[in-house]
């Protein structure tokens, strides 16, 4: 297994998952164990925990680990490693014949021993530990993770093609991360491997979680389309999905014209033909920073292209796939629009790459926003070097202060004439230069143009007053052409600027569009002034902000890739674009239904990080010592190769930090950042970057390590983002149903122990007999009784004729009447795991016999629907429901609802209940779940407790233990009256044949104990 490929993109099959639960109980280290570990040390042991099993997940000691063999070879450091994990696999939840070795590397600091989990001869997703050897022959840290307590069987019930045949269908269906609204082409889509792995789940997002037999599966067509999908392979369920597509040299480049005719399809650039030749130039932009990419990494790190091996850097252009403007890696080759080719982009998409094929961090949550992030500090990173699209990255930022580069709310005013002039609302196009705070004032000109359309002033044809707009602002209605085509216009009449009117009633906002002139829109109404004025309108268009802004772009990301209009990120102050700058910002991203859980957004914590660590700043009221870019990316390469592991996040990266960092203090062989001047190219030319000899780096001092150390807690890396309120959907702290001093009773009760007997389905579907039943089941999420399950299938083609699954499933109870007793409720356990907002459940009623109605929020008193239905759902959408499951992963803890009956109905009155569940066309999770559905009501009495024995042959003796319970009992068998009897001392007896008999016995109550019935079994001698 290669965990270096297992890419970027998760998207958990439910669409969203929102809330972390609690932790299950999850393995604990043998102490015995650990207090071996730490004195088989010659110092102290730093010990830490890793999330999702408990066990240990770190260990490091200034000194040595293993003091008692020596490694001062290779080839003994591994030897040592193997010795050390013989010994201690265990407390990190494997066993030694678990570990097989798979890769020794040479690292400045010594060398990193990586061994994988195998359980049976079946590898362990992402079940890998790293021994880390100094040249002195210590053995410093050992940190990773395994999958504790395995006992499961490894021969799959599903076979491997069926399991493909699953996986294929789909992705067919619905590509991971498929946006609302839209489709990806899925043409051309196989099954590219399929790999038996032991899948833990919850490793990613640090929680407990059960380990089972799955296929990981990768499907591509190499373009559109790249996921893995985790398949139980007992079931066939999907349990994980992976889009790992993201939004040397030896290069190619593809141009692909941005059609769908793929015949035009072709290469036109290959390492030595002349450059730039006839490039354009995002095509000669994306020919150099690959080849800046390949060097910084060759030239500094030694490693040979993404993979270590020298593989291809293919790039490929205007490809029609990507949304534009958009970039991204796809597993096989870098993917660019026009517009977006500048040097962080591309050095960013590149950035994957190596991060795949090195800790290989999954797409989802924090690894996958460490993911991000390290291909945005590689981006700046290459951008800082190379000497092309630099204004002032050189001019370091201020702290707190946002770049004045920084596109944000504008203020229009109208300066003249006087009876038209004041404010108006405006907003900023999503292209040109940004509105200085100072200001841009000019005349502005209502544009005129071929009326063929109806309208002379829209914009949509060539400017016949163009002489007039040359150097001014012009103006045109909103139209019916597209808004570049206006602004093509503009810039074609030599305007300095557009403003585009919206229409009547429409609410104004950003357009999009690739131009060098400034840009805005504004309301009708602001429209007819200008249009309507007497004389020369004169406007100012200013930055509304009142904050200082620093003028540089430095830390920007994407500021000069054209058609985003401006940066997209800021790694100094990620808040000015809506990021996190350290863990507890409200900016932090806890959507697990978008995203893949904040990894474009959270990654705001890890730039922000970069950003101090090199510039140094203060912070969080933290001072953080700049250590310079070559040190900080020497430290950030060094964790990623050799402390990172697929599901690292924020904590894991503190602390592989603050290792590199000892690993490297003192270490004289660590090279200064360097991509070479040029690369010769035999059919002429030069491409920027090239071979060079990188200049020896100054040693990494206890000071950069102490601002290693201030940066990790001036961005919370190690902190929870407790604003999250991350927990189980289901509040598992059930109330008691009666207060004090009052007690519980029982009149209906129903575990499904003997399936759904009693209980009534009905349905709706879209496509008829598409609809999916309840079903009794059993063994959700730990409980192994008897259940009542409506199952939600990863399955179904929204759309289709035939394979939508869009439909309403109702499980009806038998008819129940309210008790008249103190605070009547309606109870039931509970588990959900469905397709977020798309799948979900609720109850509905109906009293006395009417139609079915859905119980109320207020009515209930525990664990309400938390979610609503989304729009397009079906047949519940816009309804509240129980929907998703426990954020941050894949599961759906247990939990009680409690419904309040005198909201709903009045004592003695008949009602039944509709559990229903609906379901949208396609995709899907697991199931709603549902056991002991129960009626009850409070009492001040005492409430009896039934019991029967046969003290003699042929004797039955019931017993009421109340409080001195008297009155009478009724006793009946098979429906079938036995007798009364009065109680005498809380007793009564009466005769039986031998054998065992099942009675169902009434008590009538009295002043001070409740009337009860209940069921007794008793052997009779």
């Amino acid at each position: 297994m290669k965990l270096g490929k297992q890419g970027i993109s998760l998207a958990l099959v439910a669409a969203g998952l929102v809330i972390t639960p609690v932790a299950a109980v999850a393995a604990k280290p043998d102490p015995s164990g650990i207090d071996q570990l730490k004195a088989a040390a010659d110092q102290t042991v730093t010990l830490k925990k890793e999330g999702a099993t408990g066990l240990l997940g770190f260990v490091s000691t200034k000194g040595d680990l293993l003091p008692r063999i020596a490694a001062d070879t290779k080839s003994e450091a591994a030897a040592k490693a193997r010795e050390y994990l013989d010994e201690y696999a265990p407390v990190f939840g494997a066993t030694a014949s678990q570990l097989d070795q798979s890769k020794v590397s040479t690292t400045p600091a010594g060398w990193t021993v990586e061994f994988e989990q195998a359980y049976q001869g079946v590898p362990v997703f992402g079940g890998v530990l790293k021994a880390h050897v100094d040249k002195s022959g210590d053995l410093t840290s050992v940190n990773g993770f395994a999958a504790p307590n395995l006992d499961l069987s490894t021969t799959p019930k599903w076979s491997k093609e069926k399991a493909s045949a699953k996986a294929l269908e789909l992705v067919k269906s619905k590509p991971a991360e498929t946006p609302v609204d839209s489709k990806i082409d899925t043409t051309g889509v196989e099954v590219v491997k399929a790999d038996l792995n032991i899948y833990r789940m919850g490793a990613a997002q640090g929680v407990s979680g059960k380990s089972l037999l799955a296929w990981v599966i990768e499907v591509s067509n190499q373009s559109t389309v790249r996921e893995t999908l985790v398949l139980d392979a007992t079931s066939g369920k999907p349990v994980n999905r992976y889009s790992m597509i993201d939004n040397a040299t030896d290069r190619e480049l593809i141009e692909k014209h941005n059609t769908g005719d793929t015949t035009d399809d072709a290469t036109v650039w290959r390492e030595n033909d002349a450059f730039p030749g006839t490039l354009d130039q995002d095509q000669a932009k994306e020919v150099a920073t690959t080849g800046e990419s390949y060097w910084l990494y060759k030239n500094t790190f030694g490693r040979d292209s993404y993979d270590g091996n020298g593989a291809k850097m293919v790039t490929v252009n205007n490809d029609p796939a990507i949304s534009c403007p958009n970039a991204n890696w796809n597993g096989a080759t870098t993917n660019y629009c026009s517009g977006v080719t500048s040097d962080d982009v591309v050095a960013h998409e590149w950035g994957h790459a190596y991060t795949e094929y090195t800790s290989g961090l999954i797409y989802q949550w924090q690894p996958g926003a460490l993911n991000e992030a390290y291909s945005d500090m590689w981006g700046n990173t290459v951008d800082f070097l190379n000497t092309r699209e630099n204004t002032t990255d050189d001019v370091d930022r201020t702290d707190g202060h946002c770049s004045s580069s920084t596109r944000g709310a504008i203020e229009l005013t109208i300066n003249s004439p006087a009876d038209v002039a004041g404010g108006c609302p405006a907003a900023a196009a999503n292209f040109g230069p940004v509105f200085p705070t100072s200001g841009v004032t000019s005349d502005i000109v209502v544009g005129q143009d071929d009326p063929a359309d109806g309208s002379p002033t829209n914009g949509c044809g060539a400017f016949t007053n163009a002489s007039d707009i040359a150097g001014k602002f012009v103006f045109v209605d909103r139209g019916v052409c597209a808004f570049t085509t206006k602004v093509a216009n503009a810039t074609t009449a030599g305007a300095k600027g557009i403003v585009i009117g919206f229409l009547e009633g429409q609410p104004i906002g950003s357009i999009s569009g690739n131009a060098d002139i400034y840009g805005a829109t504004t309301d009708y109404a602001t429209g007819q002034k200008i249009k309507n004025a007497t004389s020369t309108v004169n406007i100012t268009i200013k930055d509304a902000s009142t904050s200082t802004k620093d003028e540089s772009v430095r830390w920007l990301m994407g500021e000069d890739s054209t058609a985003f209009g401006g940066a997209i990120r800021d790694m100094w102050n990620p808040t000015c674009y809506g990021d996190p700058g350290k863990v507890s910002d409200e900016e932090y991203h806890c959507d697990g239904a978008t995203d893949s859980g904040g990894v474009h957004t959270n990654s705001g914590v890890i730039n922000h990080h970069y950003a101090l660590l090199v510039d140094g700043g203060s912070y969080n009221d933290v001072n953080v010592a700049g250590i310079g870019l070559d040190k900080a990316a020497n430290l950030i390469w060094h964790a990623q190769t050799n402390y990172l592991t697929p599901t690292s996040g924020f904590p894991e990266y503190a602390q592989a930090m603050v290792s590199s960092c000892a690993d490297l203090m003192g270490v004289t062989t660590l090279k200064k950042l360097t991509l070479g001047t040029s690369t010769p190219q035999t059919g002429g030319g030069e491409t920027p970057g090239g071979e060079a000899e990188a200049p020896a780096l100054d040693p990494i001092t206890a000071d950069d390590c102490a601002a290693v150390g201030a940066a990790n807690t001036a961005t919370e890396l190690t902190k929870e983002p407790v604003q999250c309120n991350f927990g189980p959907m289901l509040d598992p702290n059930t109330p008691a149903l009666c207060g004090e001093g009052t007690n519980e009773v029982t009149t209906y009760t129903e575990d499904f122990e003997d399936g759904l007997a009693g209980w009534t389905q009905d349905a709706e579907a879209q496509v008829l007999g598409n609809d999916i039943p309840w079903e009794a089941g059993s063994d959700v999420e730990g409980n192994e009784t008897g259940l009542a399950v409506a199952p939600d299938p990863n399955d179904g083609s929204c759309g289709s004729a035939t394979g939508d699954i869009t439909s309403r499933n109702g499980l009806i109870s038998p008819a129940l009447t309210v008790p008249a007793g103190l605070s009547p409720r309606l109870s039931f356990d509970h588990s959900v795991l469905t397709e977020w907002g798309y799948d979900g459940g609720n109850v509905k009623v109906s009293v006395n016999g009417g139609e079915f109605k859905l119980v109320d929020q207020a009515a209930y008193a525990f664990n309400a629907p938390g979610g609503t239905m989304s729009p397009k759902s079906g047949y519940m959408e816009g309804q509240p429901a129980w929907t998703g499951s426990d954020g941050n992963s894949f599961t759906g803890k247990w939990g009680t609802t409690i419904v309040k009956l005198d909201s709903v109905a009045a004592a003695g009155d008949t009602v039944q209940f509709r559990f229903d569940f609906g379901r949208d066309g396609c995709g899907g999770a697991r199931s709603w779940a549902v056991d002991n559905v129960k009626v009850s009501y409070c009492t001040e009495k005492a409430v009896p407790e039934i019991s029967a024995t046969s003290p003699k042959w042929g004797k039955v003796k019931v017993t009421v233990d109340g409080a001195r319970a008297t009155g009478e009992i009724v006793v009946s068998e098979h429906g079938i009256r036995v007798g009364r009897f009065t109680l005498k001392r809380e007793e009564a007896t009466f005769r039986a044949l031998r054998g065992t008999h099942t009675y169902d016995v009434a008590y009538s109550g009295d002043r001070n104990n409740e009337a009860v019935t209940e069921t007794v079994t008793v052997k009779v001698k």
